[in-house]
């Protein structure tokens, strides 16, 4: 059999896929990665195709030889999804799954446009799909599988999760009919135009050096309001959701990326909370990487998985750079995103045992999410309070919230009739779409951690924000804010960087 996969995600790196096709190949079938950056990125275009024709016209000399197409996508990409669709289902009879975060959680609006629908982690379905096919046995029972067939539907229940990791090989990077979107068109991709695509980066533009991203695990320890963590966990019965891969699993890999891209500089552990391995596992895994990987390495945590014991430990084995949600500084919008056991006195013990290594590191970069539809003017002075009292140095990472479907305040806003537009408001919203408002203008400010913390504490005095935050002084910020955007991004064209 052969499987064509495509991934419509700016970042190719494209974990998911690419451990797909190691494993269907692993098993004796052929696999095809296409890669079609979403030209829009982060900045999307409300209404806009996402692809020119010539661009989708290409696809089909690509996959006629096919036995089965598979797209990857979430949420935000599902546009792009369905134009890609179209294209293929009018020029080929192959049949086309869909899979990842969006047919997970919306399998009944995926199969309007596909043929199957994989929920849920996709390696075991997959080869049993096409092992099935290729020797003509039936397959319509398969779980984690929709159907759509006969002017029905067979919506098979979810299989059981997968808890050891170490069964899936490495993600495949052999270049073997790997292809890419290259400047207008679809070529096929070289080890020199991944290392352009790795440099591109946001983690590997802030550090200046080229990263690969990979991953060690699966799933998440908190049951975030907003992440569609929590509603997977609930999908799967909580049954052991966050899983990690072996250390010696990933040490195989990281031998084979030092091996074989040498100019890679760091790894990017994307991890959703690194930090919330137990300290035996962080020991064996620091012991060895330090001994037989040594490059510097990033990766993510949250609050409640910072320790000094794991600090110390991470930080002597190369972590140069962490990532950490804090999302808000108000204890109402905490307990609003199930975060009530993250409060300030947490965040700041966290932020202090971070600080210790600021000499070590690069500055650690603190999540917030803005525009929360509950939120008051007061809880973003809460959150504004907070950060001026975070210690230098650090930076800012502010995200417009996405009430993405599944998700239980998702849930909550559309119970609540705060949705009016899923496809203007979800759909083709963007997290960089910030609220042009003067609160939102101090967090900007605050970006790159060094806005003077007394002067942070004066724009946030009552007196001081019932003045320019009134509704008279709206369109000066709106105008402001949008002015230093625009400056922002002309620098950013300038220097051929990302500007904090």
């Amino acid at each position: 059999m052969k499987i064509t996969l495509i991934s419509p995600y700016p970042d190719i790196t494209a974990f998911g896929i690419r451990t797909i096709s190691a494993y269907l190949k692993n098993h004796g079938h052929k696999t095809q990665l296409i890669f079609l950056p979403d030209p829009f990125g982060d900045n999307l275009a409300f209404g806009v195709k996402r692809y020119n024709e010539s661009v989708l016209d290409a696809l089909i000399p690509l996959c006629k030889d096919s036995n089965l197409i598979g797209i990857s996508l979430m949420t935000n990409f599902y546009e792009g999804a369905v134009q890609i669709t179209k294209k293929l289902k009018a020029g080929l009879e192959s049949p086309i799954i869909w899979g990842g975060i969006h047919p997970t959680i919306r399998p009944e609006e995926s199969i309007e446009h596909a043929d199957i629908v994989c929920m849920g982690d996709g390696e075991d379905s997959l080869l049993e799909l096409v092992t099935r096919m290729g020797k003509g046995e039936p397959y319509i029972d398969i779980k984690n599988l929709w159907f759509k067939g006969s002017g029905k539907v067979v919506k098979n229940p979810p299989r059981n999760l997968s808890h050891n990791l170490d069964i899936y090989p490495r993600p495949d990077y052999s270049m073997d009919d790997h292809h890419i979107m290259y400047e207008g068109k679809i070529q096929p991709l070289t080890f020199a135009l991944m290392k352009q695509y790795f440099e591109k980066g946001t983690v590997s533009q802030y550090l200046k050096k080229i990263g690969y991203q990979t991953m060690t695990g699966r799933g998440c320890p908190h049951k975030c309001t907003y992440c569609i963590n929590d509603t997977l966990k609930t999908m799967y019965n909580n049954d052991n959701y966050l899983r990690w891969r072996s250390t010696a699993h990933v040490i195989d890999e990281l031998l084979w990326v030092k091996e074989s891209l040498h100019y890679v500089g760091y790894i990017w552990i994307s991890d959703d909370a690194f930090f919330a391995r137990n300290k035996n596992n962080l020991e064996e895994f620091c012991k060895e990487y330090k001994e037989k990987i040594g490059l510097p390495f990033t990766c993510l945590a949250s609050p409640m998985t910072i320790s000094e014991e794991k600090m110390e430990m991470l930080v002597d084995a190369g972590l140069i750079y962490l990532q950490m949600g804090v999302e808000s500084g108000s204890k109402r919008i905490q307990e609003l995103f199930n975060r009530k056991q993250m409060d300030n006195e947490k965040l700041m013990k966290a932020f202090r045992i971070i600080n210790k290594y600021k000499d070590r590191m690069y500055p650690p970069s603190y999540d917030f999410i803005l525009d929360v539809p509950y939120e008051t003017d007061m809880d973003k002075v809460d959150s504004l309070k907070l950060i001026a009292e975070i210690p230098k140095p650090f930076h800012l990472q502010p995200f417009s919230l996405v009430l993405y479907p599944g998700t239980k305040l998702y849930e909550q806003a559309r119970k609540d009739g705060l949705i009016a537009d899923e496809k203007k408001q979800i759909y083709e919203k963007s997290y960089t779409m910030r609220s042009q408002t003067y609160l939102n203008l101090l967090i900007t400010l605050s970006k790159n951690g060094k806005f003077p913390s007394p002067l942070l504490r004066f724009f946030v005095s009552s007196p001081t924000v019932d003045i320019l935050n009134s509704r008279p002084m709206k369109p000066v910020f709106k105008s402001l804010y949008t002015g230093l955007r625009s400056t922002y991004r002309l620098a950013k064209r300038l220097t051929g960087r990302a500007v904090e």
